[in-house]
């Protein structure tokens, strides 16, 4: 066998093993990511602020919370129904201007978006 022929079998060898062991992978892996989509990436401090939360698969409960320069400001926690939902969380109206790290958890997962707050 010509080695330039060898080269392309082994090449394709390679592929379908990628293939086949990669794709049940992503599988697995689709649908698992928890996301949290604000309706603003800027809030008013005092205001309020509704999210959708995608993902929190198996979770009962969902607790927020802000993070920045300044501390760690809880925004509650709240129960759910589903996976994915909307809540609508209160901004303390003794929040420092600035940028937060916007936090989700439950069910053993989180997401987290950058918010300003002015």
């Amino acid at each position: 066998m010509n080695t330039k022929k060898t080269f392309y079998l082994m090449l394709a060898a390679f592929i379908v093993f990628c293939l086949v062991f990669s794709w049940p992978a992503s599988l697995w892996a689709h649908g698992e990511e928890t996301k949290i989509v604000p309706e603003s990436l800027t809030v008013k401090a005092g205001s309020k602020l509704t999210v959708t939360v995608n993902g929190l698969v198996g979770a009962k409960t969902a607790s927020f919370k802000l993070t920045g320069m300044t501390g760690k400001f809880e925004l509650g926690k709240f129960p759910i129904t589903s996976d994915d939902f909307t809540q609508v969380l209160p901004i303390p109206a003794d929040l420092p201007p600035g940028s937060y790290r916007l936090t989700v958890e439950g069910g053993g997962k989180s997401a987290k978006v950058v918010i300003n707050v002015n």
